[in-house]
This record gives structure tokens, sequence and C-alpha cells, in this order.
């Protein structure tokens, strides 16, 4: 689906211990205190598909294939385009996504499903979003900042080698409203830049004339 003519839509993406989440909030917190209609969504959802999903992350793919495992991705977002997303952009919302469909084109493709395949699945249930701010950062860095700041093993879905895989996949990540920021960069420097970032698309669709 094409960016809607409505709302604005964000996306935070990136390899576990990137700091999409972190990012995903402070914008949202940001945004907030600008007293503009902001929401957040991250996926996998808390529905029924997401549950089993985060299942899965937990306890391992032993028991599913790569193209079930997107096919549930899929039904989760279907689920979530039309609950949440949908209305939130037609209610002229700001939303601020923690993980999209691109995250599902670098770990699943990862698995060794078309890249391609998947963005052109995932576009045709779910809209392209205005912009997508993909946080650059190494696989044995981001490990390390999950298993030092949240004191968490790494799951299934963060083994270093496969991460490898899903990092190139986001490095080649290419388009007009994709921009890659280097997550390494001090914390104020990667701040900055996503402010701008964020700033630049909301005048850009004259969102904040449309709010007054």
């Amino acid at each position: 689906m094409k960016p809607s003519d409505k709302g604005v839509l964000i996306v935070f993406e990136g390899i576990d211990g990137s700091g999409k989440t972190t990012q995903a909030v402070r914008i949202h917190n940001r945004l907030g205190k600008m007293n503009l209609p902001v929401v957040s969504f991250s996926e996998p959802t808390r529905g029924e598909y997401g549950k089993r999903l985060r299942e899965i992350m937990h306890h391992g793919r032993q028991n599913i294939t790569p193209q079930e495992e997107f096919e549930l991705f899929l039904q989760d977002r279907k689920e979530d385009v039309q609950k949440n997303i949908l209305p939130a952009l037609q209610e002229n919302r700001i939303i601020v996504m923690d993980r999209y469909y691109f995250s599902n084109m670098a770990y699943q493709g990862a698995l060794g499903l078309e890249v391609k395949y998947i963005q052109t699945v995932n576009e045709k249930i779910a809209p392209r979003p205005d912009l997508v701010i993909i946080l650059d950062l190494d696989v044995l860095t981001g490990i390390h900042r999950i298993n030092t700041f949240r004191g968490e093993k790494e799951n299934h879905f963060e083994k270093s080698a496969y991460l490898k895989k899903v990092g190139k996949i986001f490095d080649q990540m290419k388009g007009d409203y994709i921009q890659h920021v280097q997550a390494s960069l001090p914390l104020e420097e990667v701040n900055e830049e996503i402010d701008s970032l964020v700033m630049s698309i909301i005048k850009e669709k004259h969102f904040l004339l449309n709010t007054h």
C-alpha cells in the first residue's frame, strides 16, 4: 500500500540491541510533550498471532519452517493494520512503530526467504511508512548491550551468525524514505539526528500546520 495521505507513519528498525525501542519511546514522549496526537505500536503485537511468535522467539524454531513463521508475522500484521494502524492514520495521528515489515525482510530473509517477496506481500496489506529509521550497529555490540544492559541472554532471534545476516540485509535497504543512523555514535548525536529526521518528515507532510 502507498503511504497514507493522512497522519504520519514512522518506523524504527535494526538488530536487537541497536536501541530502536528506546528511541521509539523517546520520540513518542517528545512529540507528546509538543501536544501532537502521537500513538505507538510495536510488532509482534500482543494479539493471538503475536503471542505465538513471542513463544517461538523464546523457545526456538524447531517445529516451524521459515515460511510458516513468515505467515504468522503476516497474519499478525494484517490484524495490526486493520485494528490499529489504518484507524490511527485516518484520525490524522502520528504513529511511531517499534518494528514493522522491514524486520520480516531482514530476519526471515536471513532464514532464506526472498527479501523482495517478503516486501511485496507485505506492501499489499500494509501502508508504506513515511519514514523508516534503521539504527545500524555491529552484531557483537548489539549482543553485548542485550547481555549487559538488559541482563538477558540472546534469544533464538539473536544468535550472532544469524544476526550478521540480518544486519547485512538491513544495511542493503535503500529508499528515499529510509534513513540509516549509526547507533554506535554518542547517544546525544544519535538523538539529534533522529530528532531532525522526525521533525523534517512531520513538517514535510504539513502536519504541524494541520494540527493547529
